[in-house]
């Protein structure tokens, strides 16, 4: 499995001061959960690297609106250039974390998550093989038809079943994405234990709500304590 961030500014071509954190947190954690180097990857418009992670330079995609990521151009991108392989990937944002080891076996070609609380996809956390290019392409194609985002744009996607969608995603268990909204009832309906937790922990409020429910291995909140977060 590969493990897939994602960080576009058109503008600076560089992180924000929080995300430059953010992205060494994450190699940090994953390397402390035993992913090797040639299996994190992150795709910037820029160049970067970090204890041995080095950025695959993609395209400077426009930011609509701060509702519109670059996520999906991103990764329709890394398909045509190639990278995407015969892997399974996990696409995840900088500031969803993974607390434990897991394997993940994905019998159709994607794996979606949702809110939790409501129907929408969560597209901050999902799994996709080789064999779902068409399905990101059709993605991009609906957020530009409808103008919205990739959230938006599935969620249509699998009211209409357009392409036959619905026969090729499954809807992920909710472990492998637990935001701060409605959290206990999430938690309530997640497998345990928790595998990825979807905060900003830069906010202590947002810190609070999963180290009060002692949701957070000590193994990371040393390396939060590293970034003077805690």
């Amino acid at each position: 499995m590969k493990n897939l961030l994602i960080y576009i500014n058109p503008t600076d071509k560089r992180f924000s001061r929080e995300h430059d954190d953010l992205t060494r947190i994450q190699i940090d954690n994953s390397l402390s959960l035993g992913w090797k180097l040639e299996d994190i990857l992150l795709a910037t418009n820029f160049d970067y690297e970090y204890r041995g992670v080095r950025s695959i330079i993609v395209g400077d995609y426009t930011v609509f609106d701060q509702d519109r990521s670059t996520k999906i151009p991103a990764i329709n991108q890394l398909f045509a250039d190639g990278v995407i392989e015969n892997d399974l990937y996990w696409f995840h944002d900088h500031d969803a974390f993974q607390l434990v080891p897991f394997e993940v076996s994905l019998e159709k070609d994607t794996g979606f998550t949702s809110h939790g609380y409501s129907e929408l996809w969560n597209a901050g956390s999902f799994f996709f093989k080789k064999s779902a290019q068409d399905i990101f392409l059709d993605i991009w194609e609906y957020m530009n038809l409808r103008g919205t985002n990739e959230q938006n744009a599935l969620t249509y996607m699998w009211q209409n079943n357009i392409n036959d969608i619905n026969d090729r995603y499954i809807l992920m268990n909710q472990t492998y994405n637990i935001g701060i909204y409605h959290i206990d009832k999430i938690l309530s309906i997640a497998d345990k234990p928790i595998k990825v937790a979807h905060f900003h922990p830069h906010k202590k409020r947002h810190l609070e709500l999963y180290r009060s429910r002692n949701l957070l291995p000590e193994r990371l909140l040393t390396i939060f304590s590293k970034y003077g977060i805690g």
